[in-house]
């Protein structure tokens, strides 16, 4: 039986107790110039590993653009985002701006029964072993990483000198070495590289000054023999795993550097997580005197919260970890700014830059560091 709610935020607590006001805050936009509409084709995009992601959050979407996807409009029924160029709307003779074009996938007869569904030729269907033929493959542009974090690096560093663009799932690899060496491999190819992000919620400059972050997030793993377990494979267990979207969440609200982690690690399940951090709390300290406690855990499901301390507001959210925007969004984004399609700052839509990446995977590393030697850890 899963941990209850109660003995998550019990065993996950940090010292901060922070006094939120629940305050709706929205920060001031002025809505982009959108161009109109080109006849360049939609680029293609190589699904390379069909779990749960590719096959919920990007192949229904993107085989068909216009499926389940309310912000695609419907000009039958009137709805004024109908012909959003980054969206595509083909009634308006405006082409989506990406497509699935192939799939890679070790389940052979899994991969022929997505294609059949999704209108794929047989020609653009790969296993691992055959992925370096993408190179010939005039129909894959992008290529989408959704595959346990540890073969990252090697299929991104293949995908560049492909001569393709890589999207791959966070963290962008199971260490600061591989991150670095993918993002070599891509700037020596003159390709694009970017990981997917999922922030627990945007910051806003109406709070003023942050004083202090207290973000949480767990998620229980069920399988016994979840590459979720295995460290080759998933780098790190909660910090990887359910803590990179909170040290990213701290930094953005933080709105500078961190100067200093302390952390520390408790485990109930000494045998199931014997390889790899069950549950983690950590006090990271900013440059500007911000000060964020995070807390993550792979044994209780689907718990979280968000609290921001501003000068002039505050904010607390539980369950803030429900995102309305799938891969699929970030995707057209990407591919979008592969093609010169104006790119709106801090929009929720666009994916995060392989140097940001590393910041976090960095930041992971110094909250182990911290484990293991039981002591504050500098950085930069």
């Amino acid at each position: 039986m899963a941990n209850t709610r109660r003995e998550f935020l019990s065993a996950v607590s940090t010292a901060a107790a922070l006094s939120a006001l629940p305050t709706q805050v929205g920060a001031s936009v002025t809505p982009a110039k959108l161009p109109s509409a080109n006849c360049a084709p939609a680029m293609g995009i190589a699904l390379v590993g069909l779990g749960a992601q590719s096959l919920r959050n990007v192949g229904p979407l993107l085989a068909n653009p216009l499926a389940g996807n309310p912000l695609a409009g419907n000009p039958l029924a009137g709805n004024p985002l109908a012909g959003n160029p980054l969206l595509g709307n083909p009634l308006l003779g405006n082409p989506p701006v990406c497509r699935i074009s192939a799939l890679v996938s070790g389940d052979a007869s899994k991969a022929q029964a997505y294609a059949k569904a999704w209108s794929i030729d047989r020609s653009h269907v790969y296993d691992y072993d055959s992925f370096d033929r993408i190179v010939a493959d005039e129909a894959i542009d992008i290529v989408y990483l959704a595959v346990p974090t540890g073969m990252h690096c090697e299929l991104a560093v293949r995908a560049a000198k492909a001569g393709k663009h890589v999207f791959c799932e966070s963290p962008m690899a199971i260490d600061s070495v591989e991150c670095r060496e993918m993002i070599d491999a891509f700037t020596r190819h003159s390709r694009r590289l970017a990981v997917a992000s999922a922030p627990l919620a945007r910051s806003s400059k109406c709070f003023g000054t942050i004083k202090s972050i207290d973000a949480a997030q767990s998620l229980r793993i069920e399988q016994p023999n979840s590459w979720r377990l295995d460290r080759a494979l998933c780098g790190g267990g909660a910090v990887f795993q359910a803590g990179i979207d909170v040290l990213r969440t701290s930094r953005l609200w933080a709105g500078a550097d961190p100067v200093w982690v302390i952390a520390q690690e408790s485990k109930t399940d000494a045998q199931r997580f014997a390889r790899i951090d069950e549950s983690v709390t950590w006090t990271l300290g900013f440059d500007n005197g911000a000060i964020a406690h995070g807390a993550v855990s792979l044994n209780y499901q689907g718990q979280g919260h968000l609290r921001v301390q501003g000068q002039l507001a505050s904010l607390s959210s539980e369950f803030p970890t429900q995102y309305q925007w799938s891969r699929a969004d970030q995707l057209r984004a990407f591919a979008g700014s592969i093609q010169g399609k104006p790119v709106i700052p801090d929009n929720r839509f666009n994916p995060l830059d392989a140097h940001e990446a590393l910041q976090d995977v960095v930041l992971a590393e110094a909250i182990f560091r911290s484990i293991q030697e039981r002591r504050q850890v500098q950085l930069g």
